[in-house]
């Protein structure tokens, strides 16, 4: 087993970032770090505070579809692990090794399900026996059609022959798991568009507005003369 080197914290590790996200990580870093020296007459190498490490997490670059965004214990967590718990400096490879195990990857279950809710535009939850076969054969291309009515067998199908398509995906994966072993992408490419996720809430201000400042002006009464 290898030993965690916390200098090089990327040996063996896949990253999950795409091409262009992990460039616009490295781009961030590159004008956000800084200098830093160890040892004199060493050749400095650059770094960023935890800080700007949360400011980073701030920016919530990435939807959470995609991406965990940590609390702040989970991310000190991580910082430990580095050793960087003292200094509160990570350097480049370690802000992309955190980064990079909060990257998460399509669930390939919900996905499928997903897929055949699209086909539900009813929205009743169940599929008729045809259409189920249909996009398992034709769209998934993941059965033939002699497999597909052997699972539909021990799928929910109701008196009228409608399939419940969520407990169907459950019995294709409790059949045969090695599915779980497939790789898959969002079927939204906008992750916006995505009814299963959705947009953070706007929390309004229910703080009382305060009563507009009234000044009481006081004007000098003007002395009269007596005679």
């Amino acid at each position: 087993m290898a030993v965690f080197n916390v200098l090089d914290p990327l040996q063996n590790v896949s990253l999950l970032f795409t091409e262009e996200q992990l460039a616009d990580v490295i781009a961030w870093f590159d004008s956000n770090s800084k200098p830093y020296v160890i040892i004199e007459d060493e050749e400095p190498f650059s770094v960023i505070t935890v800080e700007k490490l949360i400011q980073f997490l701030d920016l919530k670059k990435y939807h959470r579809r995609s991406f965990h965004y940590p609390s702040y214990a989970e991310i000190m967590n991580e910082i430990e692990k580095l050793k960087a718990g003292a200094t509160r400096m990570i350097t480049k490879d370690q802000f992309i090794y955190i980064l990079n195990k909060w990257v998460l990857m399509p669930d390939i279950k919900n996905e499928i399900k997903l897929a055949f809710k699209v086909f539900d535009t009813e929205k009743r939850n169940f599929l008729e026996i045809d259409d189920i076969k249909m996009i398992v054969t034709r769209y998934a291309d993941v059965f033939n059609e002699n497999e597909t009515r052997e699972l539909l067998r021990d799928a929910n199908v109701r008196g009228d022959g409608n399939v419940f398509y969520e407990d169907f995906v459950e019995s294709l994966f409790s059949m045969a798991p090695e599915l779980y072993q497939l790789k898959t992408e969002y079927l939204y490419e906008n992750p916006d568009e995505d009814p299963t996720f959705f947009s953070e809430p706007v929390v309004e201000d229910k703080s009382p507005t305060p009563p507009p400042m009234q000044v009481e002006v006081k004007v000098p009464s003007k002395k009269v003369k007596k005679k």
